[in-house]
């Protein structure tokens, strides 16, 4: 694959490296004093790929999966709360909705702060207090008390997905983005089908406090874990710190079996401001927010709907419009509905796969459109299916859909927006989707109760708008190589 090299990257490192200096400008007169300019691509191909990168993928994956798990567990618990603590409908709902309207408050007033202190340092802040709200959700004692816990948790949950995706991207050469992408999103789909599973092997058995705490657990090891990643080197150049960034890069070809350069030195060519809001709203980018930003919101609009209402659809057999709407009282989830729920939500893994082929073979904007144009078919159908086991493969399209829908469209954000202002662009745009996740959480049931059809049709108005998004993104970001500054913006 060509890349395109404009300044992006014009980190400058000066070093006595023979095997390059065929296409590389030497500058001193003297064999003592000669020097060589690199860019940071062609030191990330120095460092190679191994095994720093896949320690990096692996931990970031998780931090991912735990915030994914996070809202999966929600909705298979619903219904013991609702037991336990007699919840009506309005409880319920702001139960749910608080995780995402707190994860997208989280990610518009927090994320940015990764573009200023640092990927890992945010990472791990926001996993900790994921572990501990978490845990304290599991031992609350009233409805009130969890609803705080969620929120919460909700908030910390702002930083850690957009933030592991910029985080996963800039520790690699441009050309192994799907790679690092894809990883990252195997672990969001892998998330909630894993959940799905557990809940349908213990959750009606060790009840739903201690299906929490088995949850939650697990995130010590990865905060652990994650103290031993050096910081991205993207971030500590655009942050004036190449001495930082030096010693991140030595560790990792120390991991990878490889060697850098004794003499070696960093500089960046281009100052730029850290976070700035106001680059990202620029007429440089405006556009391209706008309408990532109206993708995401009904991706996860569906997406995150669609977690709380195919459990009902699943529990009640909904087929369309055949089924009147149900009766609000206390019925525990069952083992069919749960496995039904673990069928549908392995959609997402397989669309991982196929999301990753089809962004490097037919390019990010016509995964787009496709990707699109199949949610909305799948959505609208939704509405005719002739049987109720056919619902169980139309929620599965559903899923599948619109998990490659949302993969291209965090493909693109890495490729399109500078390290300086990367994870502010993510956070925003991913802020916009958190919202869309809240707002379809609270109409499944506000519309559920009164015909799941409405549920439905608001589904498939959603996957039309992102048809019409997909049809106006004409921006192919798949030849952009990672840039630092909006500086290098204009040579790509």
């Amino acid at each position: 694959m060509k890349e395109k090299h404009g300044r992006g990257d014009e980190s400058l490192l000066s070093a006595g490296y023979g095997s390059v200096s065929e296409r590389l400008e030497v500058a001193p007169a003297t064999d003592s004093e000669r020097a060589e300019k690199l860019t940071l691509e062609e030191v990330y191909e120095i460092v190679g790929v191994g095994k720093a990168q896949v320690f990096y993928w692996i931990m970031t994956s998780f931090t991912v999966y735990f915030d994914s798990a996070e809202l999966v567990v929600i909705s298979t618990i619903i219904p013991a709360l609702r037991c336990e603590w007699g919840l009506n409908v309005t409880w319920e709902t702001l139960i749910n909705v608080s995780s995402y309207v707190f994860s997208a408050l989280g990610s518009i007033f927090l994320g940015r702060l990764a573009d200023i202190y640092g990927r890992k340092r945010m990472i791990m802040i926001s996993i900790l207090c994921l572990f501990v709200t978490s845990l304290s959700s599991a031992l609350t004692r009233s409805p009130i008390q969890f609803l705080v816990s969620r929120c919460l948790v909700g908030m910390s949950m702002g930083i850690t997905f957009p933030t592991s995706i910029v985080f996963c991207a800039e520790v690699v050469k441009s050309r192994y983005r799907e790679t690092a992408t894809l990883i990252v999103y195997v672990a969001y789909s892998m998330s909630v089908f894993v959940v799905s599973v557990l809940a349908f092997l213990l959750l009606n058995a060790v009840k739903w406090r201690w299906f929490i705490f088995i949850n939650t657990v697990p995130m010590v090891v990865c905060f652990v874990f994650l103290a031993i990643l050096p910081e991205s080197p993207r971030f500590l150049l655009v942050n004036n710190q190449a001495g930082q960034a030096l010693a991140a890069l030595r560790k990792m070809a120390r991991w990878n079996d490889k060697e850098l350069p004794v003499n070696l030195n960093i500089r960046l060519t281009e100052d730029e401001d850290l976070g700035s809001l106001s680059l990202v709203l620029s007429p440089m980018y405006r556009r391209d927010v706008i309408l990532l930003s109206v993708l995401m919101f009904c991706d996860l609009f569906i997406e995150f709907g669609n977690l709380i209402f195919a459990p009902l659809a699943l529990y009640s057999g909904f087929c369309g419009g055949k089924l009147e709407p149900p009766h609000y009282e206390c019925i525990p989830i069952t083992q069919d509905a749960l496995l039904s729920l673990s069928l549908v939500t392995s959609g997402g893994v397989v669309a991982c796969v196929v999301a990753v082929l089809s962004a490097v073979y037919l390019g990010r904007v016509l995964t787009l459109r496709l990707s699109a144009v199949g949610l909305a078919i799948f959505s609208l159908v939704l509405f005719k299916c002739i049987s109720v086991g056919v619902t169980n493969f139309l929620l599965f399209g559903v899923r599948f859909f619109v998990t490659v829908n949302d993969f291209a469209t965090m493909m693109i954000i890495p490729e399109l927006f500078p390290t300086t202002v990367r994870n502010t662009a993510m956070s925003v745009i991913n802020s916009a989707g958190k919202t869309g996740g809240a707002i379809g959480c609270g109409l499944v049931y506000v519309l559920y109760y009164i015909s799941p059809s409405l549920v439905v049709g608001v589904f498939a108005a959603a996957a039309l708008v992102t048809v019409l998004c997909g049809a106006l993104w004409r921006r192919e970001t798949q030849q952009y190589r990672i840039i630092d500054t909006s500086h290098d913006q204009l040579k790509q």
